[in-house]
């Protein structure tokens, strides 16, 4: 019960953070937490507020950072928490689905979808690494819009590169370590 407790605290802080920065990257910091900050956070995805995500309201969000990701990778994580298996996320497939986001494995994920992309190994993404990295998940050339998305996206301090604590605080690159676990 202790160890539930615990993870439900640390989902609770870390929609806090996402909910207070206003954008899709947070702190996993231990602030004050709340449920309304789970639920702003699933009424991001959730634009028609009907309880549930689908996968057009995850590709609208995806594509908001200049869609950086396959329609079949967004199958794949609804797939990967869809429950009842109706094809959407509805809010508690999503709370389970932000505890999955927060384990090791994921960390362990992000480190290597990181170090993927980071060709020099300096531990900052350029514009052409990133350039590079999403042409690999998209399976083509993203165009100057999406790159541009994606950096005003994820440069939170707008040093003109990615570090790699930017990207690892990122909810949408968070999501694309779930590419690397086997779909239910």
């Amino acid at each position: 019960k202790q160890w539930y407790q615990r993870r439900v605290r640390g989902v609770l802080n870390y929609y806090t953070n996402y909910y207070y920065k206003s954008n899709l990257s947070f702190s996993l910091s231990d602030n004050m937490a709340n449920e309304a900050a789970i639920k702003a956070a699933f009424s991001k995805f959730d634009s028609d507020n009907n309880g549930l995500i689908s996968y057009e309201e995850l590709e609208a969000v995806f594509c908001g950072i200049g869609g950086f990701a396959t329609p079949e990778d967004l199958r794949k994580i609804i797939q990967s928490v869809d429950e009842d298996m109706d094809g959407c996320i509805n809010f508690n497939e999503f709370l389970a689905l932000s505890m999955k986001l927060q384990s090791a494995q994921t960390e362990d994920s992000l480190k290597k979808l990181f170090a993927g992309m980071d060709q020099d190994g300096d531990r900052y993404l350029t514009r052409a690494e990133l350039r590079e990295g999403m042409s690999k998940f998209l399976g083509k050339d993203p165009s100057d819009e999406q790159i541009e998305s994606a950096l005003i996206t994820l440069d939170v301090n707008q040093d003109g590169k990615v570090s790699y604590q930017e990207f690892a605080n990122n909810f949408l690159c968070r999501l694309h370590t779930i590419l690397d676990t086997p779909a239910k």
